[in-house]
């Protein structure tokens, strides 16, 4: 921590101080106490160690559940003096003890006042929702930031459930991104349009911004396009998925395998669409076929089926924990569920693939009637993709 206090309140700061400096000096011979739970704190500094206060003995403090890094000081300083340029006030490691918790660096902009809390150490999904939670009781917009240390500079990057935490929502320009913050270079890195492949798999792009070159809270989200390339790589890892599933998962105790014996639909044999590329598979930490097959089989099953049946289905799934939703920066409003089915009913229907019927739909028979196996699925995937790529791109970039 960068501030402590004395005993008899008075804050102490620590924010640019040097090692060995006559602060430094002075403050190892007096009684300092932590401004959250209390307890004696002592100075820590050396020439590879930036200065800064620790608790005295192990003891539990609501202020501070982990132990800081010098990366986490590092963060910390930088922030500070960057959201300094600006003229906005601020205040490290403030304190709010009618929620008990301290933040890494408090900022009042135009009204409103953020919390601004840098992650370095893995936390759970439950702990950041109850943190976040804490400070909009009180009025304050929390602000996470992860490291760009932690994730690679690429074209596809593979996120842990951890960093997939922090994945925001722009409703400016319709897509989900990561910002992450590097206080070695001063910059930001923003990954634009994150499009899942997988789990853990991601297809994005990203820009790197110098902090001295934009304002807080302003962060320049690039608009994303679709294009033939990504989505090739879309469909090839589709069929890895395939062949991952009936190599990995062959047990009918899996419940996605045994829902194709009992429905008598080889894995093979499933149509070419399924997979389609939404902007709503964010919304399931799986593979979009997975989510997809499920919702098929009731579409294969039933003569005609119905939007609220569908979103049932995927209610129930997600209720029995057969699909998980992934876990991100905002918990994911109830209507989310409806919004991914109407973009894939929207999808098919473009693709002519189901056909409205009163208030229902119906499969196409012609694509119903299509005898796919796993000699000639290649020749029917490439056939379906070669004829209708230039739609679901499009209709992926308009939404």
């Amino acid at each position: 921590m960068l501030i402590a206090e004395t005993p008899l309140g008075k804050p102490i700061s620590l924010y640019l101080a040097r090692h060995n400096s006559p602060l430094i000096t002075h403050l190892r011979t007096q009684p300092l106490i932590c401004p959250s739970c209390k307890s004696s704190v002592i100075i820590k500094s050396g020439e590879k160690v930036m200065p800064h206060f620790a608790h005295k003995s192990k003891a539990a403090c609501s202020g501070f559940s982990e132990n800081e890094s010098v990366f986490h000081l590092h963060a910390k300083t930088a922030l500070n003096h960057w959201f300094s340029q600006q003229s906005l006030f601020t205040e490290l490691e403030k304190n709010y003890p009618q929620i008990k918790r301290r933040t890494d660096i408090s900022v009042q902009y135009s009204k409103a006042e953020f919390a601004i809390e840098v992650q370095c150490s893995p936390i759970s999904a439950d702990i950041l929702q109850l943190r976040s939670a804490d400070y909009r009781k009180i009025g304050i917009i929390p602000f996470w930031i992860l490291p760009s240390e932690f994730i690679q500079k690429a074209s596809m990057v593979k996120l842990s459930s951890f960093h997939q935490q922090f994945i925001r929502y722009s409703p400016a320009t319709g897509q989900y991104y990561l910002l992450t913050y590097s206080p070695v270079s001063q910059s930001f890195t923003i990954y634009n349009h994150l499009t899942p492949l997988s789990k853990t798999l991601f297809l994005t792009s990203y820009n790197v911004i110098l902090q001295n070159t934009i304002n807080f809270p302003s962060f320049p989200i690039k608009r994303f396009h679709m294009t033939d390339k990504l989505y090739a790589v879309h469909l090839k890892m589709n069929e890895k998925w395939l062949l991952n599933l009936l190599k990995y998962r062959r047990s009918v105790r899996d419940p996605l395998m045994r829902k194709l014996y009992e429905t008598n639909l080889p894995l093979f044999e499933a149509p070419p669409w399924i997979g389609l590329m939404l902007k709503n598979n964010m919304i399931f930490s799986c593979s979009p076929m997975e989510w997809q097959i499920h919702l098929y089989v009731i579409m294969k099953k039933e003569k005609v089926f119905y939007k609220q049946q569908l979103i049932s289905e995927l209610k129930q799934l997600i209720h029995w924990r057969v699909l998980h939703v992934r876990s991100i920066l905002e918990p994911l409003p109830e209507h989310i569920y409806t919004e991914a089915v109407e973009e894939l009913i929207n999808v098919l229907s473009q693709c002519e693939i189901i056909e409205k019927n009163r208030s229902g739909y119906v499969l196409d028979e012609t694509i119903a009637s299509q005898q796919i196996n796993a000699q000639n699925r290649s020749y029917h995937l490439n056939n379906f993709h070669h004829q209708m790529k230039k739609v679901i791109i499009q209709e992926y970039n308009r939404r």
